[in-house]
């Protein structure tokens, strides 16, 4: 797969210069927050309370009314370690493929936040834009450039309204996850709907900043720390045990990750994104 290198331009303040975080997704990244809610403010980054309602592990019968946090959470926590803060307007929404991310930014961001009311005076050069989807349109088919088509439509209009700092997330490799119980081998993978998938989003990708040469466009990989845990267990704190177990460790059921894989990610998203703790073109 040949991917697109991430790269920051004349907008981004550097890691620690964040103040906000837009998310559009899926299950993965979704808190539970909706516009109309209370705005995000330094005593509840979120807008609802900390860490939200998330597809982690929790009641078995509510999907989506866990108390755990997922890897928002987690980052946001992270963050408040290192003595910085971040507000996070989160739309994501549990089973949302490129369909429903088009209602999260055209009916839910784009009339409201997007606007930069009083309540969300949000900046090009404070905020970042985090688009993690994909999962839920891989499990329908392989054949995908509609989806980057629409899905890079979504991000010109967010470009169109001021967004500058991009952040794309692949999606995992999901034949290791127990839905999937007998794809394992390197040959299923670069088959996989996923893997097609991310091919696909680098592609994008390129085009997408050859048009907007200005802006930043940071490119990480969920696809890398999944394979990157599943192959390193104990270092980690799992066993083999945790690989394809729903109810465990790794595995909240058959296809959501525990409120500790979350952690993971994040960990892993907040090394990443530290890599970019300053601008070049300003030093």
């Amino acid at each position: 797969m040949t991917r697109f290198t991430s790269v920051v331009g004349e907008h981004w303040p550097g890691y620690d210069g964040l103040k906000r975080l837009f998310i559009f997704g899926d299950s993965y990244s979704a808190v539970g927050y909706y516009p109309g809610w209370p705005a995000p403010s330094e005593s509840e980054p979120l807008g609802i309370p900390f860490p939200g309602q998330t597809w982690t592990e929790g009641d078995m019968d509510s999907m989506g009314d866990s108390t755990n946090a997922n890897w928002v959470g987690h980052l946001v926590s992270f963050r408040r370690k290192d003595g910085k803060s971040l507000l996070v307007y989160d739309y994501a929404v549990g089973g949302h493929t490129i369909n429903g991310m088009k209602s999260q930014v055209e009916k839910w961001f784009l009339p409201h936040a997007g606007k930069r009311p009083s309540w969300a005076p949000w900046d090009s050069k404070d905020s970042l834009f985090v688009t993690w989807v994909g999962i839920n349109d891989c499990a329908y088919s392989r054949r995908h450039e509609e989806n980057m088509k629409n899905l890079f439509a979504l991000e010109d209009e967010l470009y169109e309204v001021g967004a500058r700092n991009f952040l794309l997330i692949d999606v995992p490799p999901m034949h290791l996850s127990p839905a999937f119980r007998k794809l394992d081998g390197p040959s299923n993978a670069e088959n996989s709907s996923a893997f097609v998938w991310n091919e696909e989003l680098h592609k994008g990708a390129k085009t997408f900043y050859e048009k907007h040469p200005d802006i930043s466009l940071l490119m990480y990989s969920s696809w890398d720390i999944f394979n990157k845990v599943h192959e390193n267990l104990g270092a980690f704190g799992f066993t083999k045990s945790d690989v394809k177990k729903r109810s465990g460790r790794i595995w909240m059921d058959h296809i959501h990750p525990t409120s500790r894989m979350h952690a993971i990610i994040a960990d892993d998203l907040d090394e990443f994104l530290k890599k970019f703790q300053t601008n070049p073109q300003q030093e």
